[in-house]
């Protein structure tokens, strides 16, 4: 590997390692913790975990990791989200909100992957202590993941909840967490040039801001932005960086 890879990626650790803990995860840290519960402990998120093992291992940015960390989030969303539901239904729609952001990116290498995932959550959740309709509200969530449009009014509040969840903890991830983990991680896989590297986390960054106006909650529409803008600060840092290191023209040693 190019040494100058090896030494961006150090500074990048150390510089992802200081960044002051966000403003969602100190405000909402009650409601993250009830999450990592449900995450860690709950039987059916147990066996979840197990049965989707096989379509989570992706080594490269949106396996487990990933998975795990829009669980946790979109849990924490539907708990701390202002809404109707009593206490009960909502720790249930939290569940239901995990469960979703776990299996969402499932089918990520497939063509059209929400839908494929949306299928995917049918068959694999057959036989769970779920009711046929909280089985299409994960599929819904999962299906309907990345899309930007406002949903329909009509349904049940839950299942709204749930989609907006599962969106806005995606979206959270072109906060920090993509720059500091999950880009480094394609260009392990994909052996990338420091130029393909440059470009990648410039466009990232790009890419971050385009989500900005997109979130559906209002837990998302008051910690998603900043979690954005500080992602963007974070690629463009690193970009800055590497492009310091191209301009020094050391050869690699690949």
């Amino acid at each position: 590997m190019d040494p100058r890879i090896l030494d961006i990626k150090r500074r990048a650790k150390e510089i992802s390692a200081a960044r002051p803990k966000t403003a969602f995860s100190t405000e909402c840290a009650e409601e993250l913790r009830h999450a990592s519960n449900l995450f860690f402990d709950h039987p059916l998120m147990l066996r979840l975990q197990g049965d989707a093992i096989g379509f989570l291992n992706d080594v490269c940015g949106f396996g487990v990791a990933h998975g795990k960390r829009v669980a946790m989030d979109a849990a924490a969303i539907v708990l701390a989200e202002p809404c109707d539901l009593s206490p009960d239904d909502r720790r249930r729609a939290a569940l239901l909100a995990a469960m979703a952001g776990l299996l969402h990116d499932a089918m990520n290498h497939e063509d059209e992957h929400p839908e494929r995932g949306a299928d995917l959550c049918l068959r694999l959740l057959r036989g769970y202590a779920l009711t046929p309709e909280e089985r299409v509200w994960i599929a819904q969530a999962v299906a309907l993941h990345e899309a930007d449009l406002p949903l329909a009014e009509a349904g049940p509040e839950a299942a709204h909840l749930i989609c907006g969840a599962v969106h806005d903890a995606d979206r959270f991830r072109f906060g920090p967490d993509i720059f500091a983990a999950t880009m480094w991680e394609y260009c392990d896989c994909d052996e990338w040039p420091l130029e393909e590297i440059a470009q990648a986390f410039t466009k990232g960054a790009d890419r971050a801001a385009s989500c900005a106006r997109s979130f559906r909650t209002e837990i998302g529409r008051r910690y998603g932005p900043a979690l954005l803008d500080e992602g963007q600060a974070l690629a463009r840092r690193y970009a800055a960086m590497i492009r310091e290191r191209l301009a020094d023209g050391v050869p690699s040693n690949t």
